[in-house]
């Protein structure tokens, strides 16, 4: 009952599929319209059930030697007074610890593990699909076709197949710009403490991750269009921190100068049917959380492993199991979107007034509430982690 299995985007849900399917025998191709991959990209903070799944997978030290180091991070206001400092240790004590790494890193743990193992066929992208009665013609854009058992859309946030083939689906605007860049620079920063400034719609994130580097992560609030915000994005990181001390600017300054940013603003997708026919929709492409659940990666990549255990649980029937994968995943989506969402509230405050109220709760908390504000919701009850329907 093997499956011929067509992945169409090779980020980390992609990869995480992939690493699962080929090790239950399935014949697996992915595609990705990247014409080679890359260790670079900006920072992720893998959490709770993705270090687990990554541990089962066999990869915690391929990934812990792409990891950087983190110790203490400290939130503070831009008068650099201290709100709260929290240790990483500490805050992990009852789950496991989280692992920062970078896009790009974790991609490659991911692909490196998997690529004897599949047909990887980069610049490649899907042209047209076609459902028969018992398999899905696809035709790629080399002019190649397969027939194939199931395509898994795990494209990103803008889809171009989940556009084209499901319709009841919402792109919900976030408002909010995500920055993530990383600049080579020797520097007198402690490696592995890190500094998130809070602010009135926007929050800066200085990470020391070696001697000779530092990277960056900034939250805006912008109702801007994409296309201006491509067009702009220089002069909106600089000027949304242009009031900040002069350490902090000349750092944004030598970011754009000598450095590498990617800035996007961000989005929600809300897919009542993860599932059409034969085509399946996984990670962002699908459930999307944005970055401000810190669970994006995470998600991603149980998503990937519970597609591949229904698959598994009912070889001979795959519409059952894309159905239980879109049972499972529908409340634990909802559940990380409503963090991020709280999390915006929260981080991002909107007025001086709700900045004032966030500061002062957020300080007076001990590390007992600390603790349950940092780890209590991004962790799964047992049953969903054990893929058990209620």
């Amino acid at each position: 009952m093997k499956k011929h299995i067509l992945i169409s985007g090779a980020g980390i849900a992609g990869l995480t599929a992939a690493n699962f399917l080929a090790k239950e025998g399935h014949n697996v191709t992915v595609i990705d319209r990247s014409p080679s991959f890359s260790k670079a990209g900006f920072l992720i903070s893998l959490k709770s059930f993705g270090v687990k799944i990554m541990d089962e997978l066999g990869l915690t030290e391929n990934l812990q030697a792409e990891s950087s180091p983190s110790e203490t991070v400290h939130f503070v206001e831009t008068n650099e007074e201290i709100i709260q400092s929290i240790d990483y240790d500490k805050m992990h004590t009852n789950i496991e610890r989280s692992v920062l790494i970078s896009r790009g890193g974790l991609h490659h743990v991911l692909y490196d593990s998997v690529k004897n193992d599949v047909n990887v066929l980069f610049d490649t992208t899907i042209s047209q699909l076609e459902e028969k009665s018992d398999f899905t013609k696809v035709i790629l854009s080399d002019g190649n076709s397969i027939h194939v058992d199931l395509v898994i859309v795990s494209e990103g946030l803008r889809s171009s197949t989940r556009e084209r083939y499901f319709t009841n689906y919402q792109l919900e605007d976030f408002n909010t710009l995500y920055v993530g860049g990383k600049l080579k620079q020797n520097h007198e920063k402690q490696v592995g403490v890190f500094k998130v400034y809070i602010d009135v719609n926007r929050s800066l994130h200085i990470y020391p991750i070696a001697e000779d580097e530092i990277a960056i992560q900034c939250y805006i609030r912008n109702s801007e269009d994409l296309g201006f915000i491509k067009d702009h994005a220089s002069s909106i990181l600089k000027d949304s921190f242009g009031d900040y001390n002069p350490e902090v600017k000349q750092l944004l300054q030598d970011l754009l100068d000598d450095g590498f940013f990617f800035m996007d603003k961000m989005g929600m997708v809300n897919a009542p049917n993860l599932h059409n026919g034969r085509l399946v929709l996984l990670g962002d492409a699908g459930f999307c959380p944005t970055a401000l659940s810190g669970m994006g990666a995470s998600l991603s990549i149980y998503g990937a492993k519970a597609l591949a255990h229904y698959i598994a649980e009912y070889p001979g029937d795959i519409l059952t199991a894309c159905d239980n994968y879109n049972k499972l995943m529908q409340p634990i989506v909802e559940k990380f979107q409503t963090n991020a969402k709280n999390n915006a509230a929260s981080f991002l405050p909107r007025s001086e007034a709700e900045l004032e109220k966030f500061v002062n709760g957020f300080r007076a908390a001990n590390d007992k509430a600390i603790q349950k504000i940092m780890t209590e919701p991004i962790v799964l009850t047992k049953d969903q982690e054990n893929f058990i329907l209620n």
